[in-house]
């Protein structure tokens, strides 16, 4: 094959092609084993948070520390509360939107607020800017107008995917440590620990394994403290994350302190179904590996398969041609 003047014979490019594609195969194959270690991100997490607080106390220290800094989060913050859209039942409704994708400080929804009102306006001027550079001369002025209305519709629901979103991908990591923090609540509950106390230790077990559901059996052990009632303290568990597993552990926990039933035994139970219905999800999504895996055998191995079988007999064709052509002549 000519390229620019350089002649490469087919067999290094078949070589070549064939060698890229065995390295990409391995490596999506080595990338798909990897185990995912939570204790690294928490790890960084904790690191990130000790350097902002180291900051923070250095900034506290210097000479300049009671004058207040102008900053984006300080501006986003008046425009909001000048509107006054930090009341009323959708301003509830978004703060548990918020919480059950782990989002539950004043300023996360201050910035949410904001850039749902701010983007529709930003994509809309950007969009009918774009378009009037990019289209072509002969579109009507109207369809340009309705292009840029349908971005700025499209950016309005931007940060309600976005949270979306990250409650999806929370729920599935609550939904995948609850079993093991059940099981170590059953075991402290054998041992003879309250409640709060339970809660408590499971929370500090489970934190490097499983921060998702850590964080939440902290912030409920905290509550069965200082709460008049423990119900009000496992309803907001249930509120905060909106999972169907954790609403049935709380109605167990409820009933458990209500009639008085062995709380050991009631949560033996319930860590078994969930047990039951995770290996039920997984034997769900291994039955669905050969469809899944259809289109990357179409894609990447059944080429090289057929350029290594194939490709020699293609090679000899194409020289016995060559060579007859020659003798014609």
């Amino acid at each position: 094959m000519n390229i620019n003047g350089v002649n490469i014979p087919m067999e290094e490019i078949i070589v070549a092609a064939t060698a890229l594609a065995t390295f990409l195969v391995l490596f999506f194959v080595w990338r798909s084993l990897l185990e995912p270690k939570p204790e690294a991100s928490r790890l960084k997490d904790l690191k990130s948070r000790r350097e902002a607080l180291r900051e923070g106390l250095l900034a506290s220290a210097g000479p300049n520390r009671n004058e207040v800094r102008e900053s984006g989060m300080g501006a986003m913050r008046k425009l909001v509360d000048r509107l006054d859209l930090m009341r009323g039942d959708v301003a509830r409704e978004t703060a548990d939107k918020l919480a059950r994708a782990g989002l539950r400080t004043k300023d996360a929804m201050v910035a949410f607020i904001f850039f749902k009102m701010a983007l529709p306006f930003l994509c809309g001027a950007v969009g009918l800017v774009t378009i009037n550079i990019f289209a072509p001369d002969d579109l009507a002025y109207i369809n340009r107008v309705l292009m840029a209305l349908l971005a700025s519709a499209a950016a309005f629901f931007l940060p309600d995917l976005a949270v979306m979103q990250m409650a999806k991908k929370r729920r599935k990591n609550l939904q995948k440590g609850l079993p093991d923090a059940l099981d170590l609540l059953v075991v402290c509950a054998q041992a003879g620990l309250s409640l709060d106390a339970a809660v408590g230790r499971v929370a500090r077990e489970v934190g490097f394994s499983a921060p998702t559901v850590g964080e939440e059996f902290s912030l409920t052990a905290l509550e069965l403290g200082f709460l008049p009632e423990r119900r009000q303290a496992l309803e907001n568990l249930k509120s905060r994350t909106g999972l169907k597993d954790i609403q049935a552990v709380v109605s167990t926990l409820v009933q458990s302190e209500k009639y008085g039933t062995p709380l050991a035994y009631a949560l033996k139970v319930l860590s078994t179904e969930f047990r039951r219905e995770r290996l039920m999800r997984a034997e769900e999504k291994a039955a669905q590996l050969p469809a899944i895996m259809t289109l990357p055998l179409a894609l990447f191995i059944l080429p090289c398969l057929f350029m290594v079988v194939i490709g020699p007999a293609i090679i000899r064709a194409i020289e016995s041609f060559s060579g007859a052509k020659i003798g014609g002549r």
